[in-house]
């Protein structure tokens, strides 16, 4: 199937220069790995000469060196290097599910056109791993799928407005679950919705590897000075952020760097493994991502919601089958802090959270 994709790309200008810097970062990338650039250049399938001319010519353009060389110990990253590749890590973690949304929408666009108004299943989610792998075997299967990544409120809401088919939340299990419903509640109560499980997963406190602050839980963010990285208002995890400091007692205030936003767990993780935060309230998943350090706080609930008048849709039912086949089962398994026990499961939404019933 032929798809639009977009994606971020660092670019270095100067007097009239413009070079893209993807090569060298996937250049640079390779060294890390192996440590030397001979290693690195045959990883990409590049002649040694090759490769090395096109470190030269990034750095004669930048005016500072990205390797630093040593006859018998092979080659390391510069500062510089590796400040560019945090950089390339951040904009893919912060504007990759941003630009996959475009992406989605475009493609809708022109099949509306190219295929004169073919049909689509839109999905309106919070980004995660396990519902990214789901819109990747959705695809790979021919599933007409338009993804629109969004906060918990605001993909409920669009629900609400048939705006989408299928949207996501995410709740805690545990203490915290009825507090976390009350907010969807407005929207939620009452409505003939049915619950698709997609997995659970773990949420705590990621901090940079080593734990440099000794930070152990929430109460310790205004004590050590900590600077934190937050999600967005609106998000289902910074509804739970903010339901956790009331539950301790915590001035959000005292938080430093509390209203720094971050739209996905991953650009939280870039933004701490980056050097730039010292900790954030994050999935597993993410922390495993980049290296960090991982302090559990609770599992929860991740779901997907859609009315009962559209369980026979076939878009729909091709989306189930997919959600309960082993295939993704094994892929949500294979997640760090996923679980797949639930999986595929469908419950009246009455049944799934009595609350809302």
């Amino acid at each position: 199937m032929k798809r639009i994709s977009i994606a971020p790309q660092l670019r270095f200008r100067h007097h009239g220069d413009d070079l893209p810097l993807d090569k060298v970062l996937s250049l640079l990338t390779q060294v890390q790995v192996h440590g030397n650039l001979q290693a690195a250049s045959q990883a990409l399938g590049q002649s040694y000469r090759g490769a090395w001319g096109h470190v030269k010519e990034v750095e004669s353009l930048v005016g500072a060196p990205l390797l630093t060389m040593a006859r018998g110990r092979g080659a390391a990253l510069t500062p510089l290097a590796q400040r560019l590749l945090w950089g390339q890590k951040r904009l893919q973690a912060r504007l990759g599910p941003l630009l996959e949304t475009m992406a989605s929408e475009l493609q809708t666009e022109l099949d509306d056109l190219l295929l004169q108004g073919s049909d689509q299943l839109r999905l309106f989610a919070s980004h995660g791993l396990a519902v990214a792998a789901l819109v990747d075997f959705a695809g790979r299967a021919g599933l007409p799928i338009e993804v629109s990544y969004r906060g918990g409120i605001e993909a409920i809401a669009a629900l609400a407005k048939h705006e989408c088919e299928v949207a996501s939340f995410h709740v805690p299990i545990g203490a915290l679950a009825e507090p976390v419903l009350a907010h969807y509640g407005p929207l939620l109560k009452g409505k003939s919705y049915r619950v698709a499980d997609v997995a659970s997963r773990r949420l705590g406190l990621i901090v940079a590897r080593g734990n440099p602050l000794g930070i152990h839980a929430l109460a310790d963010l205004p004590r050590t000075g900590a600077r934190f990285a937050n999600r967005e208002r609106g998000s289902g995890t910074r509804i739970i952020f903010d339901l956790l400091l009331a539950r301790d007692g915590i001035d959000p205030c005292a938080i430093a760097g509390a209203e720094n936003i971050e739209f996905t767990h991953a650009a939280v993780a870039a933004y701490i493994a980056s050097g730039r935060a010292d900790a954030g309230l994050a999935i597993e998943a993410a922390a495993n991502q980049f290296g960090l350090d991982f302090l559990p706080i609770l599992t929860e609930r991740y779901c997907l919601m859609f009315p009962e008048a559209a369980s026979d849709s076939p878009h729909l039912q091709g989306l189930l089958k997919i959600l309960q086949s082993a295939e993704y089962r094994q892929a949500v398994h294979a997640i760090p802090g996923y679980s797949e026990a639930a999986t595929g499961h469908v419950t009246p939404l009455a049944e799934a959270f009595p609350p809302l019933g």
